[in-house]
């Protein structure tokens, strides 16, 4: 009977004790609050779709493509409107402007309208005296010359400025061959049309030198056909008179 009341007393102080009350409090709430969770909801629930997830990765691989097929677009328009590395047009700029300053320095027959207008007003007028005549042949030759001299001039300075055209033509071509996109390929053809920019303005410049130059001779020989007519005329059209005779007998000693 003593053992039994020992027991009881030591199981009532080992509940009594704080720390072992505590536990026993906090056991009793889990199992309450267990006991009574209510189960999640059926919209609660996570569930998972494979065709959805299959249909998603394929919009998200279209859409990379779709991304690849636009950066390889750009990379190729990038490529088409690369300029070319060469250029010559500074080099084609200065010689065509060397080539027209030779026709703007001529200094015999002029180069302009007004100027030839006037310049053969001057020295192939209409009426003209013998005196006049012998004056302006003068200035004639003078412009003959000096016509001449322009057009040898101007042979010796586009001979001068055609020296580096065949290596502009050749570095033309060479873009042209190596040019990747359009924009570089209708560069170079624009640099080869340059050089026969060139050669044409140089053929031009010849022409017009050459073409003073005939034109002067023509009116030069003209010139002095009509002043020699003319001179014959006037020479020929004077009043004839008779010569005088001697004042001595140029018989007088014909018989000695």
């Amino acid at each position: 009977m003593s053992t039994t009341s020992s027991t009881v007393s030591t199981s009532s102080s080992a509940i009594g004790s704080p720390p072992n009350r505590r536990a026993l409090v906090a056991l009793t709430v889990l199992s309450i609050a267990a006991a009574t969770a209510a189960p999640p909801a059926r919209g609660q629930q996570i569930v998972f779709d494979p065709r959805a997830h299959v249909q998603t990765s394929l919009q998200a691989a279209r859409q990379l493509e779709s991304l690849a097929n636009e950066a390889r677009q750009l990379a190729n328009e990038a490529r088409t409107l690369a300029a070319s590395p060469y250029s010559h047009l500074a080099e084609s700029s200065a010689t065509l402007r060397d080539i027209g300053e030779l026709a703007r320095t001529v200094r015999g027959t002029a180069a302009t309208l007004e100027g030839v207008q006037r310049q053969f007003s001057d020295l192939y007028p209409d009426d003209l005296s013998t005196a006049d005549l012998l004056a302006l042949g003068g200035q004639r030759s003078t412009t003959a010359r000096r016509t001449a001299e322009d057009v040898a001039r101007s042979a010796a300075e586009l001979e001068r400025l055609s020296q580096g055209r065949d290596q502009r033509l050749r570095g033309a071509l060479s873009a042209s061959e190596a040019a990747e996109g359009q924009t570089a390929a209708i560069q170079s053809s624009t640099q080869m049309l340059a050089v026969l920019a060139e050669d044409l303005a140089s053929m031009r410049t010849t022409l017009l030198a050459q073409s003073r130059l005939m034109a002067e001779a023509t009116a030069r020989q003209a010139a002095e056909r009509d002043a020699a007519a003319e001179a014959r005329r006037r020479f020929w059209g004077r009043t004839s008179t008779p010569p005088r005779a001697p004042t001595f007998d140029p018989l007088s000693h014909a018989r000695d």
